[in-house]
């Protein structure tokens, strides 16, 4: 990692920018990716052999981490019309929900997302948006409480001032660190606590934001930010239900269901934790605590799931829609359109250096040369102190893959990004990249260096606990859906 004086990170910025530029052109003048005329008509087959693939895959990364269960969901085009609404969604399982159960991992396993929920975060932004609701660009300060003076960033030889947005808050782009500064208020005093997620309050969440002087220059610099998402879900939750008190939890769950959870079907989609979840445990197979992230940062990364509804999740994303959507989910494929490009990305607040990829609202944009895909794609993980979680898009192919397991990430595992990479070398004449053929997606080396989602362990209340990337009505009424779960015991 290098490290840069702050003074420096603006030349360097500047180089970077122009390197951006260029790398990414396509990809900021491509129109919608998610839609299916512009699939790419060379279609991903889900045959009997790359099913096979697939699963020796993740049994092998079961087995090198020893993770008691894991489950994920592929989204190919249905081969008998492309370009059509339906896809293919096949899930598959390995493992056990708890160690030692005879009841094996299936579809309907719940795993904690995590930050995974900062897409669903986006999406709900993109349906406010797209319904004049909200605009990308209203400052942060419109929707704050009564008394609360939201900070502002003053240019110190010109005096201009510049506010936060919504817009910065969906591509961490807002100045804010990664947790407010008082976010052990959760615990209420508790000596014990090590997870104030459950008892941080809105109150808390608006006189942090009150009390906090903003790293650097709104729109600027990127650092991943749990605290910006948590604040942007309980901003757009208020504007949905503009009823529910200060003092109480905002309405996030049900904002998502009015748009889009519902008509996707996502009923095992929720915030805290649900009746078929997993345990969650940390490395060696410890057992550790549920998130429980049901308060105002819920926006961050409060949500668990299952294969099913991510398969229906990753579907939608990518464009397969009937004619009957309703609006909140059309609007989901807009948040994988360009909408910042990122030059300068940090890891603390004076540690950052050049960089170029493109966000979306929460999802992480990547061109082709940045991995041996040979296509654009989309990326965004999760990860709390007993679950890890990981979605990779190749949207000009109509390919998703999203994978969950109750372990918190080791070695910055990424296996959505292999396995993408996988199925991409199974498509018909791709042409991927110098090296296509068969014998490709299946090297970790592959991946593409990310940018830092906070995947390392952080300290909540002196307790070190892994956690940290807090890193969807019709889509497929005819969805193919097959199951190819194994259960090792």
């Amino acid at each position: 990692m290098t490290r840069i004086h702050p003074r420096a990170r603006r030349g360097l910025a500047a180089a970077a920018a122009a390197a951006a530029a260029v790398a990414f052109a396509a990809l900021a003048t491509t129109a919608s990716p998610a839609a299916g005329a512009d699939r790419d008509a060379r279609v991903v087959t889900m045959t009997p052999e790359l099913t096979a693939k697939i699963q020796h895959h993740i049994e092998t990364f079961r087995a090198k981490y020893d993770i008691s269960g894991m489950s994920m969901a592929v989204v190919t085009p249905d081969p008998d019309d492309p370009g059509g609404p339906t896809p293919v969604v096949t899930t598959f399982a390995v493992g056990t929900p708890n160690v030692g159960s005879p009841t094996p991992v299936d579809a309907s396993t719940q795993f904690e997302i995590a930050s995974e929920t900062k897409i669903f975060t986006s999406d709900l932004l993109a349906h406010l948006v797209a319904s004049g609701t909200v605009a990308l660009d209203d400052p942060v300060q419109k929707y704050a409480p009564a008394g609360i003076a939201v900070p502002v960033w003053t240019d110190p030889q010109s005096g201009e001032t510049t506010r936060i947005t919504l817009r910065d808050l969906a591509t961490h782009q807002a100045g804010l660190p990664d947790m407010p500064g008082n976010f052990e208020a959760g615990c209420g005093g508790d000596p014990d606590c090590v997870n104030p997620h459950p008892g941080y309050t809105q109150t808390m969440l608006w006189d942090a934001l009150a009390a906090q002087s903003l790293l650097w220059k709104p729109g600027t610099d990127w650092l991943y930010s749990n605290w910006g998402f948590g604040l942007l879900g309980t901003i757009l939750s208020d504007v949905v239900d503009p009823s529910v008190p200060i003092d109480e939890p905002p309405a996030f769950q049900p904002a998502l269901e009015s748009t889009f959870l519902d008509a996707l079907g996502m009923s095992s989609t929720m915030l805290g934790t649900g009746p078929s979840i997993a345990t969650p445990y940390t490395s060696g197979n410890t057992p550790t605590y549920y998130w429980e992230d049901v308060n105002a940062l819920a926006g961050e990364g409060g949500l668990v799931s299952d294969a099913t509804d991510m398969g229906a999740f990753v579907a939608a994303h990518l464009g397969y829609l009937s004619d009957t959507a309703p609006p909140g989910v059309r609007t989901m494929a807009d948040t994988l359109e360009p909408v910042s490009a990122i030059t300068t990305e940090c890891f603390t607040p004076t540690q950052c250096q050049p960089s170029a990829f493109h966000m979306g609202l929460g999802w992480q944009l990547y061109p082709a040369s940045a991995s041996n895909m040979g296509v654009d794609w989309a990326f965004k993980n999760g990860g709390t102190a007993g679950f890890s979680s990981d979605t990779t898009l190749a949207p000009s192919k109509g390919v998703g893959v999203t994978t969950m397991w109750n372990q918190n990430r080791v070695d910055d595992a990424e296996p959505a990004i292999e396995l993408l990479t996988l199925i991409l070398a199974e498509t018909p004449d791709a042409g991927l990249g110098h090296d296509a053929g068969h014998d490709r997606g299946h090297s970790e080396g592959d991946s593409a260096r990310l940018a830092d989602t906070g995947s390392s362990a952080f300290s909540l209340t002196g307790a070190a606990v892994g956690a940290a990337i807090l890193l969807g009505a019709g889509v497929v009424l005819r969805t193919r859906r097959r199951e190819a779960d194994d259960a090792d015991e």
